[in-house]
């Protein structure tokens, strides 16, 4: 397996998260060393729909570049059935992220289930558990991928880019 940033690296849709994390004085090599960390990876549509002035803003103020980056690093390993168990994240730049999961956004659907032996189990393990892992939202963020292993920590991607309070106008 790989590091948490060979990882990002490797799957070549998060190339902006890549750079940003790159821009960064020593960000590489904390997500290199030996963690764990639970990162927040924005998908590069997330970094698309930031707006024209705040993407310049990012570009040239280094110290609001480190400050977004750092703020989708969370010491710590949190699978996504960890976060459903909390309300807050400390991230490696200070400020907490909000953690909240509604099953009641994430429609369950009608569909038959065959009712044999394992039937109960079916429903609770497969329908039920996917739709709330899929309902966990990050600062208002959809989690899109949750649990992409690393050797050093865990990757959930998520489809908006985090800013941290009083960064960005």
């Amino acid at each position: 397996m790989a590091n948490l940033f060979e990882r990002a690296q490797a799957e070549h849709k998060y190339n902006q998260f890549v750079k940003g994390v790159q821009s960064v004085v020593g960000l590489v090599e904390t997500l290199s060393g030996p963690g764990p960390f639970t990162i927040f990876v924005p998908t590069d549509e997330a970094f698309a729909r930031l707006s024209g002035d705040q993407q310049a803003n990012l570009l040239t103020d280094p110290g609001k570049l480190a400050k977004v980056m750092k703020y989708h690093v969370v010491p710590g390993l949190y699978t996504a059935d960890d976060m459903l168990d909390r309300i807050f994240l400390k991230t490696l730049e200070g400020p907490r992220l909000r953690v909240w999961a509604d099953i009641y956004e994430v429609p369950l659907g009608d569909v038959e289930v065959d009712t044999h032996e394992d039937a109960l189990n079916y429903i609770a393990r497969d329908t039920v558990t996917t739709a709330v892992r899929e309902s966990i939202k990050i600062n208002g963020g959809h989690v899109l991928q949750a649990d992409v292993r690393a050797d050093n920590g865990i990757i959930h991607v998520i489809d908006k880019v985090l800013i941290p309070p009083f960064t960005l106008p």
